[in-house]
């Protein structure tokens, strides 16, 4: 089973994706590759290259097949075409959503936890937060792939995830 974690920035998605990989035997976590390309170049401010190197090597995260019975991803193409139609604009061939990308699930983590400072997040103001999860929204029920979204305390969170996995087939 393929599960990621999508949404605004500082939405709970690392925590929770790393939560679920511990939680469940026989799991793969998938990290997002722009904060290990970023902070390993120790790079703020992401130019057109770099955002073109972090949407390959990501791509090919998706792309990587293993024995688990899990994948845990904590990010989504869709975190990628966004954050492209937000800054960039770039037409790249590994923006287009093609199978080998298909996930059994997509988490859609809500920005209703406290904003947490980091050099690589840029949009601390609670509207823009929650714009960029009605952008989300909209582009998970266009490309008619499986979503449930995620609100409200820590715990139902964990449940309501816990729950969708178990009610899922792998």
């Amino acid at each position: 089973m393929r599960i990621a974690f999508t949404g605004p920035e500082s939405s709970g998605k690392t925590t929770l994706s790393k939560w679920l990989s511990s939680e469940l035997s026989d799991s793969d976590y998938i990290p997002e590759f722009a904060r290990e390309y970023l902070e390993e170049r120790k790079i703020v401010r992401v130019c057109e290259n770099d955002f073109t190197q972090i949407v390959k090597n990501q791509s090919s995260l998706f792309n990587k097949i293993t024995s688990s019975n899990y994948q845990i991803f904590d990010t989504d193409i869709f975190v990628l075409r966004i954050w492209n139609d937000e800054v960039f604009l770039l037409q790249l061939p590994e923006l287009e959503i093609v199978p080998s990308f298909n996930m059994d699930i997509h988490f859609l983590c809500a920005p209703d936890v406290e904003w947490e400072v980091d050099p690589l997040r840029s949009s601390p103001a609670q509207a823009e937060r929650e714009r960029l999860f009605e952008k989300y929204k909209i582009e998970l029920r266009n490309s008619q792939v499986k979503f449930i979204v995620l609100s409200g305390s820590l715990a139902e969170k964990k449940s309501l995830i816990l729950s969708s996995v178990r009610n899922s087939s792998i």
